[in-house]
């Protein structure tokens, strides 16, 4: 493989490189799997523990299980030669149709090289497709409709997009959560309202005076402030909601986005 990305697969005992799952997977085949995103800086992944128990967690909802130290055996593989970039974890359902029980579960590896340089602060589109997730607050790999309202955001000179589920509340980004501050106080969408059970958002809510609620499309167009968070942005603020024009980021927003890159 090149340095750019390293793959690799548990065998049961340790991991080895390998150039992808097999075809029979039903990961590959249907999109049962859950994932971790975790940044590598020097080489090193950023919040480990955070992001294992998170995978642990997760896998747990959906019934998957590997051999235990299976994590253990994935932090022996650091430093990487990929000195900047992401580490996905994914745990598949591994083979059998898509009614049979997850008895035999892969765990692969990704390593990815990708430089850092992000803006100071977002601009963001309002999706207008209602966002149905199968799982939510868990990160899986049905990702194909937040990957085609990135890609409609994008085309609109949109950095992101927020969604709205079916009810009409805000579930998150595409690829990121979201807090937002409206009559003085910071919201964000609980895990029942599709928000992801990030390690960053957990960072800024024992942080942040943020409270989980039920948020909605008038709420995010009047918001006073906002901001997205996830592994690879950290603490992301948004210069433009749709068409509106936001104030400077809050000091507080400034100030956990400081303390984050510190920290990370």
């Amino acid at each position: 493989m090149g340095a750019s990305s390293i793959h690799w697969l548990w065998n049961g005992r340790s991991f080895e490189e390998a150039s992808g799952i097999p075809f029979s997977d039903r990961g590959f085949r249907y999109g049962m799997a859950v994932f971790e995103t975790i940044r590598i800086t020097s080489g090193q992944p950023d919040f480990w523990d955070e992001h294992c128990r998170a995978l642990s967690d997760a896998m747990h909802r959906c019934g998957f299980s590997v051999e235990a130290n299976a994590l253990e055996e994935a932090e022996r593989l650091f430093p990487l030669t990929i000195r900047e970039g992401v580490l996905r974890i994914y745990v598949t359902a591994g083979d059998g149709g898509p009614a049979d029980p997850p008895t035999a579960c892969r765990m692969a590896l990704v390593a990815e090289e990708r430089i850092r340089r992000l803006p100071e602060e977002y601009r963001l589109g309002l999706e207008s497709v209602l966002h149905t997730q199968v799982f939510p607050g868990l990160k899986t790999a049905n990702y194909w409709r937040n990957a085609e309202s990135l890609r409609a955001a994008l085309n609109r000179g949109e950095q992101e997009a927020l969604l709205f589920g079916a009810d009409g509340s805000l579930t998150g980004a595409c690829m990121a959560n979201v807090f937002l501050k409206t009559d003085g106080v910071w919201l964000t969408p609980s895990a029942a309202h599709g928000a992801r059970a990030g390690v960053v958002r957990a960072w800024v809510l024992e942080r942040l005076n943020a409270h989980e609620a039920s948020i909605h499309r008038t709420d995010v167009t009047s918001a006073e402030a906002l901001f997205l968070t996830s592994s690879w942005l950290g603490v992301m603020p948004a210069a433009t909601v749709g068409s509106r024009q936001l104030a400077a980021p809050p000091a507080e927003v400034q100030e956990l986005r400081s303390l984050w890159e510190q920290r990370a």
